[in-house]
């Protein structure tokens, strides 16, 4: 099957301002390695496309397949939106840039305000496992500067890397909790850690295969919803 990996792994390495010497070292190879992925001519083995995934923040499907293809909404008559996919990398002041956009990419519009300004990004690890959101997944992000406590939402520190955590406020000190025992809180003091929040989760895309989670009403309440079913609701 042929892929759009060679031209995707361009893109993102034109966006970070590499060379192709520069990204084969992050990945062990050899520029000529690069050069020859980038022109399709062949492709490397999982494990490298999973470490390339990683570094530039995007899940192996997107690597693999390229820009989301809009066309699977129009057959199934679903309303879209196309939103900014960033990737992890927050700019000094804690937020997000147009110089970190990946892609605009669709996704449904369903439980999305028209008012509202969204953003999406990848899901990386299983630290939110027990939220439904698993490694891969493409989460989508209302932009808000502040989420109330025990709401899910992407935040900024002083890593100046984007999570996606729940918010915990506990006597002026905020933790930032994942979804997993297997994994420990990130505590953070305000007064001496710099955080920002960057938006609230609205929805978990599962696969673009094409389960859509949304979060619905009262933002507690997880619904699980497939493309067909959408379909359905719109009768």
């Amino acid at each position: 099957m042929k892929t759009q990996f060679g031209t995707v792994v361009k893109q993102l390495r034109e966006k970070r301002g590499m060379d192709q010497k520069e990204l084969g070292e992050i990945v062990g190879v050899s520029d000529k390695t690069v050069s020859s992925w980038e022109i399709n001519r062949t492709e490397p083995k999982m494990g490298i496309v999973q470490q390339l995934a990683d570094y530039f923040g995007v899940s192996t499907d997107y690597l693999i397949k390229g820009n989301h293809d809009d066309a699977i909404y129009k057959k199934v008559n679903i309303d879209y939106t196309r939103v900014p996919l960033y990737d992890s990398i927050c700019c000094g002041n804690g937020g997000f840039v147009d110089d970190n956009i990946i892609d605009m990419i669709p996704v449904p519009s369903k439980g999305l305000s028209k008012s509202a300004k969204y953003f999406a990004q990848y899901a990386s690890g299983e630290s939110m496992k027990d939220a439904g959101i698993s490694d891969g997944d493409l989460l989508i992000f209302e932009k808000v500067n502040k989420v109330d406590d025990g709401v899910i939402g992407c935040f900024c520190i002083d890593t100046n890397t984007a999570t996606c955590k729940k918010y915990k406020e506990l006597n002026g000190i905020i933790m930032l909790q994942p979804m997993n025992a297997d994994f420990d809180p990130i505590v953070v003091d305000p007064l001496s850690n710099n955080i920002r929040c960057l938006g609230k989760l609205k929805k978990v895309i599962k696969d673009f295969n094409w389960e859509d989670w949304c979060v619905c009403g009262d933002e507690t309440k997880w619904v699980i919803l497939t493309l067909e079913s959408a379909k359905n609701s719109k009768k």
